[in-house]
């Protein structure tokens, strides 16, 4: 009986080491198998070429972009030449004849008045001059339309308002005022200040009330 059960014994501990053997090498078997399956990590290089594109389609773009630019260069010495053959290029000679000429002043006014738009800036400037000392005050008219024009340069502006202010009350007074009420005209403000110190009135932007008072004034103030 002693020996039946040692028996048993010795059997139940060789199949527990059997079962602890076949369990433990099935387990460790299995990592292997995962490993085995896992993809290689060979993908990440793929990536790393694709920023190489943008630099070439950025230099294309700069490139693109230079020949518009050489165009508008090219382009302006053509606009240039236009403008320059609608001027007096000798107008310097062209002044001297007039003013110093023989004749009346009344055709060097008009000579003077017809060549003034095809002057530059300085050639107007120094023709406003002459024309402020060659008109008569009873011929203002022509010149009194230069003032009034806000498309002028200021400079040829601050010649005939300075040359207004010289004038009769009758010639300068109406000028000042249109010249006042014309909001983009560059000497308006200057104008309305003028109006203000002669009128001893503000009226504002009522021109009505301004073109009333100036009348009763101009009668009260002929000269």
């Amino acid at each position: 009986m002693r020996s039946l059960l040692k028996f048993v014994v010795i059997v139940g501990v060789v199949a527990a080491v059997i079962i602890l053997g076949v369990t433990s090498g099935w387990f460790g078997s299995k990592p292997a198998e995962t490993k085995i399956q896992e993809p290689p990590p060979s993908t990440p290089t793929a990536p790393e070429s694709t920023p190489i594109t943008p630099g070439p389609t950025a230099s294309k773009g700069s490139e693109k972009k230079r020949p518009s630019s050489d165009r508008r260069t090219n382009q302006t010495p053509t606009t240039t030449s236009a403008n320059a053959t609608n001027q007096v290029l000798d107008w310097e000679d062209r002044l001297d004849a007039i003013v110093g000429g023989e004749g009346e002043d009344a055709g060097k006014v008009k000579q003077l008045l017809e060549m003034f738009p095809r002057l530059p800036e300085d050639g107007q400037v120094e023709v406003a001059q002459h024309l402020s000392n060659l008109v008569a005050d009873q011929d203002y008219a022509p010149l009194g339309k230069l003032l009034a024009d806000p498309k002028l340069p200021e400079a040829v502006l601050d010649v005939l308002i300075a040359d207004v202010l010289n004038r009769p009350n009758a010639v300068k007074l109406p000028l000042l005022l249109e010249v006042a009420r014309t909001p983009q005209h560059p000497k308006a403000e200057e104008a309305k200040d003028l109006l203000e110190l002669y009128l001893e009135e503000d009226y504002g932007a009522d021109w009505n009330k301004w073109q009333a008072k100036m009348e009763q004034w101009i009668k009260d103030n002929p000269e």
